[in-house]
C-alpha cells in the first residue's frame, strides 16, 4: 500500500502555499519498505530516502539509506545480531555462548585483517554470591580498555567497577583470548568507581576514581532534593544544591545553589511551558532573568533578559532580547538579537571581552532558507560591522552537503560525493583538515594542521564499547617538540593532563544546572583558587549562559545564535573562562569547534551534523538536519533524536504511573472485601467479566464483519456475527471466575476480577483527566500489529522484571502482597509505558504537544476504555491460569512465579492499543456516524480524535490502492486536516 502525506509550506502570510509530498510504501504486513521525502519525490524517476527488506519475523535485514548507505544484518533465532556489513564493506560478527550471551565481537575493514574488538567474561554459578555476581558480566574488554565489575545490587546494578585504559591509545584493538595476554596490553593502575543505592535501586552516593564522593538526598517522592560533595582527603561535606522544589509535572520550580544563588522557574500550569527563569542572591539584583514568549503551538517567539540593560551605541538601540519567526512547518526562518562586533564565521569563538563592554555589542539578524527536505541552503547574516551570506550545496539524491568554496562557487555533485565516505561520514572539517573514521563510523581523528615533512597538529579520540568517548588527546607540534594534552573521562570526574598541568574536574549534576570543581595536582594558575567551585546556570536548552564562583561572582557569560554558535562571551579573566568546556545545549566543545553529543559531532557554524544519524530514520528522513529546523524548541541530547521524543516518553510514564497507582489501590481495596470462598464472589466476578467480554466481543465482531463485506444492513449475517462475538467474549470474560471456583484455596480470581473492574473505572477516569498532562506520541488510529507486538514484548519484559524484584523485596506476607499490588504494579506499568513509547517513536510515531485546558470526559471513550481494559485483564488472568498448569511451574520460586504472572498480564494488557483498532470502529459504528474507511476498504469511524482522517462518507471503488490526505491552514500557523471524497482510482505513483 502506498501512502502520500501532503503538507503545505508557506514562508509567511503573503506567500503562496507550496505542497510538500512525502510517500511511504508498506507491504501486506504493514511494514514500511520505502520512504521518500518531498524533495526526492519530485525527481523523475523518484529516488528513495529509505528502503527496507524484512525477514519473516519482521526484523530488518537490509536497510538502504541515501544518506548513510546500506546496512545488511543477519539475525539469530533469538533475535540477536550475528553478522553485519555496511557499504564500505566493513564486516562485524558476534560470538555467543550457549545461554545466548555475547562472548566476543570481531570487526573487519576492507583490505585489513579481522580484529577482535571486544571480549566478555561472565561469572558462573559458583561465583561469590555475597556480591550478587552469579551469572553477571565480570569483565568487558572494549576499544578503550578493560572494565571489571566486582559487586552488584539485587537488581543487577553494578555497585563497583573499575576501568583500566589501554597503554597505547593508538593501538588498533585486537584482543587475544588469554586473559594474561590482555592484561599485558593495559596500564597498571585501574580507576575504581563505587556506587551506593537505596532499596529502590536509586543511587544515593557515588565515589569516583579519585576518592571524591557525591551524595544525593531525595524527597519522599524519590526526587532529588540536595547534593553534597566530599573531596578526597577532606572530612567536610560541601552542599552544592539544596531546597529543590518541584511542580506536578516534575519540573524544578526552585533550588538553592551552594553559593547562595536561588534559581526560580515559572511554568504554565496548563501545558508545562517554561515562562520565566530567574537567578539571584536574596535581596540582590537578578543575575539571570529570562522571560519566554510562545506562539499558540509552543514555538518560542521571544526571549527577553531583564538582567541586562538596554544600551544605545552607533545609532542603535541594543536590547537584550532575541526574536524568532517560523514558517508554516515550524522551521526557524528569522532570528535577531545582539552580538559582539566583527564576529567571524566558521568554527572559532568570537573575541573574548575581559570586561563586558556594551560599546562592543551590536544588533544582528539572520534569515534562513530551507529546501523541501529540511536542509538549510542559505543563511543570510546582517549586522552593522559585517554582513555575509552562507550558501550550501545539497546533493541531488541524498542530504549530503558542502558549503560554498572560497571563490564563491557551489560544489558540484562530484565534489559533494568526494566529500563523504560511503557511510555518510564527512571527510574534511575545513579545507585541508582531514577527518578519519573508525570501523564503527566514529570520528577517530581530526587533523587541524597538516604538514608535509613534520608532524600534524591533530586531536584523536578513544571510545568504549557503547560508543561513549573515554579519551581525548590533542597533539600540537611547536617546531622542536610535540605537546600533548589529554582528557580522560571517568564517572563523575575528568582528568586533564599536559606537560605543565594535571587537573581533576569533578562534575556534579545539580538540578537544572551543573557544578564543576577544579582540583589541581600540578600547574595551578596563580589567580584561580584551589578547588574552585564553578556554578553553571542554563537556559531552556541547557546551554550554559552564566558561570559563577563560590562567592556568586561572575566567571563568564555567554550567548548563542539559534543553531549553537557563540555570538558573544565575556568574563573577568580569559584564562579562567577558558576552563569552561560545556557550552551550547550543555555539550562539550572541542578545540576543533565541534560539539560532542555522545554519539555524534555537531558543526554549529554549518548548522548540521558531521555524520549521518546512527539511529537511522528514527528522527526523520534527513539524517544530517539538526532538530527539524527548530533549534529553539527542541534539543538533541545524544545526537539521535530530539528532546520532544524524550519528553513524550517521560510524560507518558508519569501519566501511566499516576493513573495505574490510583487504579491499583482501588483494585486491591475492593478485592480484599470480597471473600474468595463465597459463591456471591464467583457469580459477581463472572457477571462483570462476562459483561465486559460480551461488549468487547460485540464491537470486535461488528468491526470484523464490516471488514469482510458491506452487505445489506437488514441481512441476518451481521446479526449472527454480533451474536457470536457476544457469546465468545462473554465466555472468555467470565472464564477466570468460573475456573477459579474449582480452586480449593479459594476463588481469588473472581475477587481479582471484581477489584479489576472497579479499579479500571478509576483508571479510565484518571487517564482521561490526565490526558493533557504533557506530550505523547500515540499513533493515529492506534499502533499497527508489529508495533503492538514489539511494545507488548517490551512491556512484558519490564513487567516481569518488576514483578520479580517486588516479590524479592517485599516477600509473600499480606503486607508484602499489598505493596506488590499497590506499588510494584503501577511501577511496572510506568516502565512498560515508557518502553512502549520508545518503541512507537522508533517506528515513526510523531510527538504531539499537550493541549491546553482541562479535558472533558468522553463517555463513549470511557465505555470503550473500561470494557477493553477489563476484558484484556481477564484474558491476562486466563492466560496465567493456563500457565499455572504447566508441569513443574509450581516448583518454581515465588519470585519467579510473580515475575511470570506480571509479565504475562502486562504483555496482554499492552495489546489493548492495537486491539482498539478493531474496538473503536466497532463501537463508533453504533454510537457515531458510520463511514467508509478508504485505507482499510471497510466501514470505519471516520474523523475521530487527533488522528489523520482517512475516511469518506461516499462509497468508492474498492480497488483503490492509494491513500491521499492533506493538511491545510485556516490561518497562518493554524493547521487542520481535511478529508476528501475519493470515488475514483488515483494515478499510481
Amino acid at each position: 500500500m502506498r501512502v502520500r502525506h501532503i503538507v503545505y509550506h508557506r514562508r509567511d502570510s503573503v506567500s503562496s502555499p507550496e505542497p510538500y509530498v512525502s510517500q511511504h510504501v508498506y507491504d501486506l504486513a504493514g511494514r514500511a519498505v520505502l520512504s521518500r521525502d518531498p524533495r526526492l519525490f519530485l525527481l523523475s524517476p523518484p529516488a528513495a530516502n529509505q528502503l527496507n527488506k524484512h525477514s519473516l519475523s519482521g526484523s530488518i535485514l537490509l536497510s538502504e539509506n541515501s544518506d548513510a548507505g546500506w546496512r545488511l544484518g543477519l539475525i539469530g533465532a533469538q533475535g540477536q545480531g550475528l553478522e553485519g556489513w555496511d557499504q564500505k564493506l566493513s564486516h562485524s560478527r558476534v560470538d555467543y555462548d550457549n545461554q545466548g550471551r555475547p562472548t566476543a565481537t570481531f570487526e573487519l575493514a576492507r583490505g585489513e585483517p579481522e580484529h577482535c574488538t571486544a571480549r566478555f567474561t561472565y561469572a558462573d554459578a559458583t561465583a561469590d554470591a555475597r556480591h550478587n555476581r552469579c551469572g553477571q558480566l565480570l569483565r568487558h574488554d572494549d576499544t578503550a580498555g578493560t572494565v571489571h565489575f566486582t559487586q552488584f545490587a539485587l537488581n543487577g546494578t553494578a555497585l563497583q567497577h573499575s576501568r583500566t585504559f589501554i597503554a597505547d591509545p593508538q593501538w588498533a584493538v585486537d584482543w587475544p583470548e588469554p586473559e594474561f595476554e590482555r592484561d599485558a596490553l593495559l596500564e597498571k593502575q585501574p580507576a575504581i568507581t563505587r556506587l551506593l543505592c537505596n532499596a529502590a535501586g536509586e543511587p544515593i552516593s557515588q565515589t569516583d576514581a579519585l576518592g571524591n564522593q557525591q551524595i544525593f538526598i531525595q524527597t519522599q517522592a524519590a526526587e532529588l532534593r540536595e547534593v553534597r560533595l566530599k573531596l578526597a582527603g577532606s572530612p567536610l561535606e560541601k552542599t552544592l544544591l539544596s531546597e529543590t522544589q518541584y511542580n506536578a509535572f516534575g519540573q524544578i520550580e526552585r533550588q538553592r545553589a551552594g553559593n547562595g544563588v536561588v534559581s526560580c522557574a515559572t511554568f504554565r500550569p496548563e501545558d508545562g511551558r517554561l515562562e520565566h527563569l530567574n537567578a539571584c542572591l536574596p535581596d540582590q539584583p537578578a543575575l539571570q532573568d529570562l522571560t519566554y514568549h510562545y506562539d499558540p503551538v509552543g514555538n518560542i517567539t521571544c526571549v527577553a533578559d531583564a538582567a541586562e540593560a538596554i544600551h544605545f551605541h552607533r545609532n542603535q538601540r541594543i536590547e537584550p532580547n532575541n526574536h524568532y519567526r517560523y514558517d508554516s512547518l515550524y522551521r526557524l526562518i528569522a532570528a535577531s538579537g545582539r552580538q559582539i562586533r566583527n564576529v567571524p564565521g566558521g568554527p572559532q569563538l568570537p573575541p573574548f571581552q575581559s570586561v563586558p563592554d556594551p560599546a562592543q555589542l551590536e544588533n544582528y539578524s539572520r534569515i534562513y532558507h530551507y529546501d523541501q527536505a529540511g536542509n538549510l541552503k542559505v543563511m543570510q547574516h546582517h549586522a552593522d560591522s559585517a554582513s555575509r551570506t552562507e550558501r550550501t550545496a545539497i546533493a541531488g539524491v541524498n542530504n549530503r552537503s558542502l558549503r560554498e568554496k572560497n571563490n564563491g562557487e557551489l560544489p558540484d555533485e562530484q565534489e559533494i560525493a568526494a566529500g563523504f565516505d560511503l557511510n555518510g561520514n564527512r571527510l574534511q572539517l575545513q579545507a585541508g583538515q582531514d577527518l578519519l573514521w573508525d570501523r564503527r563510523n566514529q570520528l577517530r581523528q581530526v587533523d587541524q594542521v597538516v604538514r608535509e615533512d613534520e608532524p600534524n597538529d591533530c586531536e584523536f579520540y578513544v571510545y568504549d564499547g557503547s560508543g561513549q568517548r573515554q579519551r581525548k588527546i590533542r597533539q600540537s607540534y611547536t617546531g622542536t617538540l610535540t605537546r600533548t594534552h589529554e582528557t580522560r573521562y571517568l564517572p563523575g570526574v575528568e582528568i586533564r593532563t599536559s606537560e605543565n598541568e594535571i587537573l581533576h574536574v569533578i562534575t556534579i549534576k545539580a538540578g537544572r544546572g551543573t557544578v564543576q570543581v577544579l582540583h589541581w595536582q600540578a600547574g595551578q594558575p596563580s589567580h584561580i583558587p584551589h578547588d574552585q567551585q564553578r556554578y553553571n546556570f542554563t537556559d531552556h536548552l541547557g546551554s550554559s549562559t552564566l558561570e559563577l564562583d563560590e562567592a556568586a561572582l561572575l566567571i563568564s557569560r555567554e550567548s548563542h545564535y539559534p543553531y549553537g554558535g557563540t555570538c558573544w562571551w565575556a568574563g573577568r579573566n580569559k584564562v579562567e573562562a577558558n576552563y569552561k568546556t560545556h557550552r551550547y545545549s550543555g555539550q562539550e566543545r572541542d578545540a576543533t569547534g565541534l560539539y560532542y553529543y555522545g554519539l555524534r559531532y555537531y558543526m554549529p557554524w554549518n548548522q548540521r551534523w558531521l555524520s549521518a544519524d546512527p539511529a537511522g530514520v528514527a528522527d526523520g528522513l534527513n539524517l544530517f538536519a539538526m532538530v527539524h529546523g527548530n533549534p529553539l524548541r527542541f534539543v538533541d541530547r545524544q545526537g539521535l533524536v530530539g528532546a520532544d521524543t524524550v519528553q513524550a516518553v517521560t510524560a507518558t510514564a508519569a501519566r501511566e504511573f499516576t493513573s495505574a497507582f490510583i487504579a491499583s489501590a482501588a483494585q486491591y481495596a475492593v478485592a480484599a472485601v470480597w471473600s474468595p470462598f463465597s459463591p456471591v464472589t464467583t457469580v459477581t466476578g463472572a457477571i462483570l467479566g462476562g459483561a465486559t467480554g460480551a461488549m468487547s466481543g460485540y464491537a470486535t465482531a461488528n468491526w470484523a464483519q464490516n471488514r469482510v463485506t458491506v452487505g445489506d444492513p437488514q441481512s441476518w449475517t451481521p446479526l449472527l456475527a454480533k451474536a457470536s462475538g457476544v457469546a465468545l467474549g462473554a465466555a472468555l470474560g467470565a472464564a477466570p471466575s468460573l475456573i477459579g471456583h474449582f480452586n480449593p484455596r479459594g476463588n481469588t480470581a473472581a475477587a481479582t476480577q471484581i477489584g479489576s473492574f472497579f479499579g479500571n473505572v478509576l483508571r479510565e477516569l484518571s487517564f482521561q483527566k490526565l490526558s493533557n498532562a504533557g506530550s505523547n506520541n500515540t499513533m493515529p488510529g492506534g499502533p499497527d500489529l508489529n508495533t503492538g507486538l514489539i511494545g507488548s514484548a517490551v512491556v512484558g519484559l519490564t513487567g516481569g522484571a518488576a514483578g520479580f524484584a517486588g516479590a524479592t523485596l517485599f516477600g509473600s506476607s499480606n503486607v508484602g502482597l499489598g505493596l506488590q499490588s499497590t506499588l510494584i504494579a503501577p511501577m511496572a506499568t510506568m516502565a512498560g509505558a515508557a518502553g512502549s513509547s520508545v518503541v512507537r517513536a522508533a517506528r515513526g510515531a510523531a510527538n504531539v504537544q499537550a493541549k491546553p485546558g482541562d479535558p472533558a470526559f468522553n463517555p463513549v471513550k470511557g465505555a470503550i476504555g473500561l470494557t477493553s481494559r477489563h476484558f484484556l485483564a481477564s484474558l491476562g488472568q486466563l492466560a496465567n491460569q493456563a500457565v499455572e498448569q504447566i508441569p513443574g511451574y509450581s516448583s518454581l520460586s515465588p519470585e519467579t512465579r510473580a515475575g511470570v504472572t506480571r509479565a504475562v498480564g502486562n504483555a496482554i494488557g499492552e495489546m489493548r492499543l492495537t486491539y482498539l483498532n478493531a474496538l473503536n470502529p466497532g463501537w463508533y459504528a453504533e454510537f457515531g456516524e458510520t463511514t467508509w474507511d478508504v485505507e482499510n476498504q471497510a466501514i470505519g469511524l471516520g474523523v475521530e480524535g487527533g488522528g489523520v482522517p482517512i475516511s469518506s462518507s461516499t462509497a468508492v471503488d474498492t480497488t483503490i490502492s492509494e491513500v491521499f490526505y492533506t493538511t491545510s491552514e485556516i490561518l497562518p500557523g493554524q493547521h487542520r486536516y481535511s478529508q476528501s471524497d475519493l470515488p475514483f482510482q488515483m494515478t499510481p505513483m
